[in-house]
């Protein structure tokens, strides 16, 4: 992978200045373009447009200095988001967990949402401050869409830490509980799952360039146990790939990932399915 033009989205507010910060930082790191685009609602009055474009310019240059090209158009966020990354055939694009509005508990507003869903590019997704990447959490499955995303991971991220995680959920878990079995008889089935994973697990990390520092191969529900883990690890950032990038399929998110979205402590990178 090589990352040869990266866009930063902001409405100017603090959290969205973390992300131009961050693209700054990933764009210098790799050679790459940076293009930074503030979009001005249509309801915005006419008078105010100056000051908004004087506003977009201060911003910018505080959170990543005079390198990035600045493009402010009207209408839509989402959609005009998604099309300047289209037109633009950027190889990243990079949002702020919350715009000016966002509220606590679900730690991504519904515009970031939006666009991570329909998005035709990866997309990092930032709420730490943190000057660099030590520790990546690569949350994989079986799928070749989860070994695209570990991909694109490393080759971001090519001086942290990398932890290649696989959690599944043990089919039959639920029916020993049903049937009263005790917690011992349900954590031998848990290894027993477990063993029989792994193989595959390490021969996915041992095709990955460069290998993961650590494979982690556990049970139990991948949406509650991700975020569990990121905090364990102390990561800065998880990379999680969500299934085709389809026309058909973009409308839906898939439930992992929609997940580490919301709940995970750390900054996300979601890598959809190659594009068609």
């Amino acid at each position: 992978m090589r990352l040869r033009r990266v866009l930063a989205a902001t409405d100017l507010s603090v959290g969205a200045g973390l992300a131009v910060e961050r693209a700054g930082r990933l764009a210098a790191a790799h050679g790459a373009d940076l293009t930074v685009l503030n979009v001005v609602p249509p309801s915005l009055e006419a008078d105010l447009s100056s000051f908004a474009a004087d506003a977009f310019a201060d911003h910018v240059t505080t959170h990543a200095g005079d390198a990035a090209e600045l493009v402010q158009r009207h209408g839509p966020v989402s959609d005009t988001v998604l099309a300047t990354a289209a037109d633009r055939s950027v190889d990243l694009l990079v949002l702020g967990a919350h715009g000016a509005r966002g509220l606590a508990g679900n730690l991504t507003g519904p515009t970031t949402e939006n666009v991570v869903r329909a998005s035709p590019c990866p997309v990092l997704v930032v709420r730490t401050p943190v000057t660099d990447y030590r520790t990546v959490v690569l949350a994989v499955d079986r799928t070749e869409a989860a070994r695209r995303a570990a991909e694109f991971g490393l080759a971001l991220t090519p001086s942290a830490t990398h932890v290649l995680a696989h959690v599944s959920v043990v089919i039959g878990e639920q029916l020993l509980r049903l049937q009263g079995r005790d917690e011992a008889d349900i954590e031998r089935l848990r290894e027993a799952s477990t063993a029989e994973i792994r193989p595959e697990i390490e021969e996915l990390a041992a095709r990955l360039t460069p290998s993961p520092d650590a494979v982690v191969v556990g049970s139990g529900a991948p949406q509650r146990a991700l975020p569990e883990l990121v905090s364990h690890y102390g990561a800065e950032l998880v990379v999680t790939g969500s299934g085709s990038s389809t026309r058909f399929e973009r409308v839906l998110l898939g439930s992992v990932a929609q997940s580490v979205l919301r709940y995970a402590p750390a900054d996300v990178l979601v890598v959809r399915g190659r594009s068609r």
